[in-house]
């Protein structure tokens, strides 16, 4: 006789595992008759679970452009659209949302021309201005806060970062203290609307040694405070991110290196109070972390993990090296969650045809030509910087010919993790609980209108974190029905996890 035990458990696995084999979902698809050739567009999540959609169209001269805004709904049903009239020659850099407003900055030809757009997510309404910005030649990033902006742009002289505070109402532009030496550079950027506050996160060195300075600042572009925090003898601070609060409460989530500031060894946290990352601060190297090496083959990560527990006991430092490209702090409701992907640079021979990338030039006659990943890390923390549990999302034959981040991060509602990233007309991606490691393969294609249509081509795929579950998927598809010709569109397609 089988035990009553033994039904009921059998009984729950069955009802169980289903849900956890469960696919995400996508309960809605939206196409869009843009032409490929002649149109820019770019998809924007709001806080109020809407969706905007930005997109340009241009005759075959492009001479005359017209600028779109489309608001959709949740069931991606359109609510407002509105055009704007600018430069023809504008092209899209940046978008912030301070509610209930949605701000862009468009660049130009004249590479000190930006004109500033300010768009009400609520009716559509929109306004912009067109400003001369004497000192950047690019814009990298920028917050808003008061309808004041701060902007990251590089300084056409000196070739560096710099920090510039406009003001749209009285149309002053002021340069911010900020970057001071040739390797410094800012690590975050941060508006703190509950606070009323902009932090800036700068990370600053000679070569040699290397610290961490924030610095915050009134929506008015006034100086508030100045803090630094020192490295530790054999730990360098590299980058890191900021969290809100208030100035006792705000705490750095960050990497840090022992000898080439180029590189990772491992995370830290501490209190931006600290001017030393010692007893209040908490270090953790690659080694200290469960599944950091998971992207290994097995035998591979016994080796790696083997090796360095000898040097670390010899007092030797580690010979794993890594580069990390850091994404925003992703808060919970008992702390924080940081990402980063791994990367490295690729180099083929010097000499040839160049195909129009951009890339650099090094040392030994080698052309630097994209950026290849290996896999991306995410780690989660409590509020006083404490690490509960590490993951990681392994990934293949991903390069970038720009240092951008590939994959998207969210926090579901129910506190598992969702990394993704397009690839054609699939999305591929894995769900994180805590630090569980799954070694399958998850991935999903895109559903179009009609089951028996075929994706003949994706172009320009995108996904981002649009609300509670769900991500939004989109880009440009050549879509061959059953019966008559191809369409190409711009699709969004919805997907819940």
């Amino acid at each position: 006789m089988v035990p009553v035990r033994y039904l009921l458990t059998c009984f729950f696995l069955l009802l169980f595992f289903p849900l956890l084999a469960q696919k995400p979902e996508q309960p809605v698809r939206l196409e869009l008759p843009f032409d490929l050739e002649a149109t820019e567009a770019e998809v924007i999540a709001l806080p109020d679970s809407s969706l905007l959609v930005y997109h340009s169209t241009s005759d075959v001269w492009h001479s005359a452009v017209i600028f779109h805004f489309t608001k959709y709904d949740s069931r991606l049903e359109p609510v407002w659209s509105d055009t704007i009239s600018i430069a023809a020659d504008s092209e899209f850099l940046r978008h912030y949302t301070e509610a209930p407003y949605t701000h862009f900055i468009f660049g130009e030809n004249d590479l000190q021309q930006y004109t500033l757009v300010r768009l009400n997510n609520n009716t559509g309404q929109v306004q912009h201005k067109r400003y001369e910005l004497e000192q950047i030649d690019a814009v990298y990033d920028f917050v808003v806060l008061q309808g004041n902006y701060f902007i990251i742009g590089n300084n056409k002289k000196e070739k560096k970062p710099l920090l510039l505070h406009l003001s749209p109402r009285s149309g002053e532009v002021q340069l911010l203290p900020s970057v001071y030496g040739n390797q410094s550079t800012f690590s975050d950027l941060l508006a703190d609307t509950a606070r009323q506050r902009v932090d800036a996160v700068l990370s600053e060195s000679n070569g040699r040694i290397s610290r961490l300075q924030v610095k915050s600042f009134h929506a008015n572009g006034s100086l508030l405070s100045s803090q630094f925090i020192l490295q530790q003898e054999n730990r360098r601070l590299l980058h890191a991110e900021i969290t809100p609060g208030d100035s006792s409460g705000r705490m750095l989530f960050g990497t840090y290196g022992t000898r080439d500031l180029q590189y990772n060894q491992g995370f830290f946290t501490t209190p931006v109070t600290a001017t030393v990352v010692d007893e209040e601060g908490r270090f953790y190297s690659m080694l200290d972390l469960e599944n950091f090496f998971r992207y290994l083959k097995p035998r591979q990560e016994e080796r790696t993990r083997r090796r360095e527990a000898v040097r670390q006991k010899q007092g030797k430092n580690p010979r794993y090296r890594y580069r990390l490209l850091l994404h925003d702090l992703i808060p919970t409701p008992t702390g924080y969650i940081l990402a980063a992907e791994v990367y490295y640079p690729q180099y083929t021979s010097g000499g040839g045809n160049n195909w129009g990338l951009d890339r650099t030039i090094s040392m030994g006659g080698r052309q630097q030509e994209g950026y290849k990943r290996t896999h991306a890390v995410a780690l989660g923390f409590d509020k006083q910087g404490v690490l509960l549990w590490d993951n990681i999302f392994p990934l293949k034959d991903i390069v970038t010919f720009k240092l951008v981040h590939t994959v998207e991060v969210g926090r579901m509602p129910d506190g598992r993790v969702v990394m993704a990233y397009p690839k054609e007309e699939k999305i591929i991606y894995r769900v994180m609980d805590r630090n569980k490691f799954v070694d399958e393969e998850t991935e999903m294609e895109l559903l179009t209108y009609e089951e028996d249509e075929k994706i003949q081509e994706t172009i320009s795929p995108g996904i981002i974190r649009w609300y509670g579950s769900s991500f939004a998927a989109f880009g440009f598809q050549r879509v061959k029905p059953k019966k008559g010709g191809s369409r190409t569109v711009f699709y969004i397609n919805k997907i819940t996890f």
